[in-house]
């Protein structure tokens, strides 16, 4: 059996991840997919996120030797950090001045980025992000900073 360990313990970080959700949106009311509850769309992402990790564990069993040399901390605790702030800014600071700080935050990850190339992901996702959830999902956040 050749095992790929960066696989592996991806995977395995996904279902862990994935119970832990499944864990604590257990006591929302889930609804039907025509009636979504508070409870549905988390459900359904964790389920996703579950047999995701499933499919990646399995494929690591024989997907050949790639041993687990370092854990990249530095990047996973910018990415992390920029989903945070994301959450932390998302109620007072808009959802404009979130996606701006989540993206720059965890830009900072790859050390190669480039500040064009930043401003234009940001450009793009920004009105992305406007055109679905405001305009087409109607869902109430604001926009702009509400300080």
């Amino acid at each position: 059996m050749r095992i790929n360990a960066k696989d592996l313990f991806s995977g395995l970080i996904l279902i862990v991840i994935a119970l832990v959700g499944l864990w604590l949106n257990a006591d929302h009311a889930m609804g039907t997919a025509q009636r979504m509850g508070p409870g549905y769309m988390p459900w359904l992402t964790f389920m996703l996120q579950l047999v995701l990790g499933a499919i990646i564990v399995v494929l690591a069993l024989n997907s050949g030797p790639d041993p687990l040399e370092r854990w990249a901390w530095r990047e996973m605790s910018l990415v992390l950090l920029g989903m945070c702030v994301f959450g932390l800014l998302l109620e007072r600071g808009g959802l404009f001045l979130s996606t701006t700080a989540m993206i720059v935050i965890a830009s900072l990850a790859d050390r190669t980025h480039r500040p064009l190339g930043v401003l234009g992901v940001t450009i793009f996702l920004l009105a992305l992000c406007w055109w679905v959830f405001i305009h087409e999902l109607d869902i109430r956040v604001s926009v702009w900073p509400q300080f």
